[in-house]
């Protein structure tokens, strides 16, 4: 390639511009896909309700810190009182 044609498509590729969307720019999220925002705030609070059942308690918590900071002997015994 000569250096005339390899500076005619080193312009080219300058000037491209990206197709503009057909749309407002708004990103769809995978997996909500609502019409109505009745519908997304309801799937909104299904999610806090079940973030919260799930959240540890502040006594879940301490038992999973001392688990995580006693040694592998002990959280070995401790997982077959368990029984698992």
């Amino acid at each position: 390639m000569t250096r005339y044609m390899a500076m005619q498509h080193l312009q080219s590729i300058q000037h491209w511009e990206p197709e503009k969307p057909g749309y407002d720019g708004q990103l769809e999220l995978p997996g909500i896909a609502l019409d109505k925002s009745d519908d997304l705030l309801l799937s909104l609070n299904e999610l806090e309700e079940e973030l919260e059942r799930v959240q540890l308690t502040a006594e879940e918590v301490e038992l999973l810190r001392r688990f995580r900071r006693t040694t592998a002997e002990n959280r070995r015994m401790i997982l077959q009182i368990l029984g698992r």
